[in-house]
């Protein structure tokens, strides 16, 4: 199948939505994640990398993996490439929620997670969700095909 016709199937579809929001999501780590709450102006605004000390490269490395798989989905449209973004955008989602619990919690006075966070998260879902769509659709069983 030429990748003309693969970019008009709704596993193409999906796979390029995969691809836009893998990026989008290295993309906010660029971006203000949060600032340190306190009493005077001005208070410290971060990055991404900046906030986190450990979860940045992971999530950065997931990032790219659904960007990767995405494109390589486009070649071949299996449902394995469906279920690897899936489970890339799952695994991003998770260490984002669980960003806050587990990074600068020791800042006092605390720290305000914000619209970096916000962006990367909503990223991480619709590479889930497109990961999904592109197994869904790559399997048949949308089609009701076994």
């Amino acid at each position: 199948m030429r990748l003309g016709h693969v970019l008009k199937t709704p596993a193409g579809i999906a796979a390029i939505v995969a691809v836009v929001a893998g990026i989008g999501l290295f993309l906010t780590l660029f971006m203000l994640w949060g600032q340190d709450v306190c009493t005077r102006e001005p208070c410290t605004y971060l990055t991404g990398w900046a906030a986190f000390r450990v979860l940045d490269v992971p999530i950065a490395l997931l990032a790219a993996g659904a960007v990767v798989v995405a494109i390589l989905s486009l070649l071949g449209q299996t449902a394995r490439a469906g279920i690897v973004v899936a489970a890339l955008g799952l695994v991003a989602t998770i260490l984002i929620l669980i960003a806050p619990f587990v990074e600068r919690t020791d800042v006092d006075p605390r720290f305000d997670w914000g619209g970096g966070w916000t962006l990367g998260l909503l990223a991480a879902l619709v590479v889930l969700v497109c990961g999904t769509g592109i197994w869904l659709a790559s399997s048949g069983l949308l089609e009701g095909e076994e």
